[in-house]
């Protein structure tokens, strides 16, 4: 049990990327927290210092609250365990491997494939370049995403034809394509090894899917604790949760994302997230509080488990 009274936190957040605002919202909350628990705190944004300059701020730890590339896919990671720096969430190999959706796909895929639990995500589908649109061999509703990023940064769903408009910024390698499944969209995180409880997020009716307003606008969408889905499918998302955060090796905390196809009683995993927000809207912190932990509380736990790899 670590001691919190005087603990020198340095505080990671805000970057340049596309989750910069969620990062710095998410700082915001938890900086409030590691005050209230008796820490001394540095916060400090990557994108206004040199980052070789952590190693003179002489943290005890670190708290980890980017969102995005650099911050969640392994690379503050590595930097972190080079300088020895213990650090809140996950790994450099764990970060990365989530931050690739189809990696991570893959991964849970094949480590599953023969138990008597298998888990299942949409099918994956292949994406061409005809030079003046994406598209896919698939006549019904689809996605298409960012294979890295988070946030729903990116997101499309398509729901008539097989042509997808050019998407500034990215090119067909950097995107994936999946059937549009199921009619809920459901989340668990995991908090040091124990799924919390399953969210059914319902947003508003002019939202398609929950994307990035339905995130972080206020009254974006509503959620649903515990969600009104059968008991089985609810004790199955709380079980795939758990057993993809600890097949690749997440630490602390994580959240896990799925659609229910409640016509064929169907569950799929969509990805984990290995730096879930902790803003006032995230759902984290909402599913701690409804079992009965504050965000003081969940902060205690991941500067707990805080470690370097080497």
């Amino acid at each position: 049990m670590k001691t919190f009274i005087n603990m020198h936190v340095l505080l990671l957040k805000g970057g340049e990327g596309t989750e910069r605002e969620v990062s710095l919202n998410t700082a915001k909350e938890c900086a409030k927290a590691i005050k209230k628990i008796g820490c001394k705190i540095t916060e400090v944004d990557i994108s206004e210092i040199n980052i070789s300059s952590l190693a003179k701020i002489n943290a005890d730890v670190c708290f980890n609250a980017l969102h995005g590339d650099c911050g969640e896919d392994g690379s503050i990671q590595g930097l972190l365990n080079v300088l020895k720096i213990p650090y809140t969430h996950s790994g450099v190999a764990t970060s990365s491997i989530a931050m690739n959706k189809i990696n991570f796909k893959r991964i849970i895929t094949d480590a599953t494939r023969f138990s008597e639990d298998p888990i299942y995500f949409p099918k994956t589908l292949k994406i061409k370049n005809n030079g003046k649109y994406f598209e896919v061999d698939y006549d019904g509703a689809f996605v298409i995403k960012p294979i890295k990023g988070g946030s729903s940064v990116g997101v499309n769903v398509i729901k008539k034809g097989n042509k997808i408009p050019h998407i500034d910024k990215f090119i067909e390698k950097q995107l994936m394509a999946e059937i549009f499944v199921g009619t809920k969209e459901l989340t668990v995180t995991v908090l040091k090894e124990n799924p919390l409880c399953v969210t059914d997020i319902i947003t508003s009716n002019d939202k398609e899917f929950y994307n990035y307003k339905a995130k972080y606008d206020e009254n974006g969408s509503s959620h649903n604790i515990p969600a009104d889905i059968p008991k089985v499918i609810y004790n199955k998302a709380l079980s795939w949760a758990l057993k993809a955060h600890q097949i690749i090796g997440c630490k602390g905390i994580s959240r896990t994302d799925f659609r229910y196809d409640h016509n064929n009683e169907k569950l799929f995993m969509l990805e984990l997230n290995t730096q879930p927000g902790m803003t006032q809207t995230s759902l984290s912190p909402e599913q701690a509080a409804y079992c009965g932990i504050n965000l003081n509380d969940m902060v205690k736990t991941l500067i707990e488990e805080a470690d370097y790899e080497c």
